[in-house]
């Protein structure tokens, strides 16, 4: 499997009364990973600051998916000075590598009191990761839909069965008819698996079941 590059941005203000010359450096950057800072160092005004671009890139080689490889580094802004440069603050970020995930609501139903809804979790990966080998999993699955001039959301957690079919079914839900359902899949990060969520599925409270 690839990691996809993440970029971030870093902001570095200047209190002091004179122009200040700062740059990024990390600290205990972990083996496999690689940092690259736009631009290489700033001149930064009198109480202006100054936003560097980052992008962090992992090689999947080295960095392996799951909780034993969390590692952590710190990113150190400097101030370039005529003796010494000096520390100007940092910030710690974590990287917790996990096999890319996806899911997907492919289809609701919502008629009278009774809500369907299926979907699925999938794995993006080309190495022997079998998603039924990390069963029981759970996924949050958010309903919402306007009555009375309010929203009325809901959360419902719901198993993923073999194959990773999720498999909504209520016999309770009211609502007012024509009302527009949202409904949106969460997946929880695990120690090997990536957390996700869907797009928002809509469908339309009816009288009367439809099939499609």
């Amino acid at each position: 499997m690839s990691y996809e590059p993440i970029d971030f941005p870093f902001q570095v203000h200047n209190d002091a009364k004179v122009t200040e010359t700062a740059y990024l450096c990390p600290e205990g950057l972990p083996w496999g990973a690689t940092l690259d800072v736009t631009p290489a160092q700033a001149d930064i005004p009198p109480g202006q600051a100054a936003i560097f671009t980052c992008r962090l890139s992992l090689d999947p080689n080295i960095i392996r998916p799951g909780c034993a490889n969390d590692q952590g580094f710190r990113l150190t802004a400097w101030r370039v000075a005529d003796d010494a440069d000096e520390r100007w603050g940092s910030c710690f970020y974590f990287l917790r590598p996990r096999v890319r995930t996806q899911i997907t609501i492919l289809r609701a139903a919502w008629y009278e009191k009774q809500l369907s809804v299926y979907g699925l979790l999938t794995l993006d990966t080309d190495q022997q990761v079998l998603l039924n080998d990390h069963l029981p999993l759970r996924v949050r699955v958010r309903l919402e839909h306007e009555e009375g001039g309010s929203t009325m959301p809901q959360w419902v957690t719901v198993p993923v069965q073999p194959g990773g079919v999720i498999t909504l079914q209520r016999h309770d839900y009211s609502g007012p008819v024509g009302a527009d359902l949202r409904i949106q899949a969460w997946f929880d990060r695990t120690d090997l698996l990536a957390s996700t969520r869907s797009d928002v599925f809509r469908c339309t409270h009816t009288v009367a079941p439809v099939i499609r």
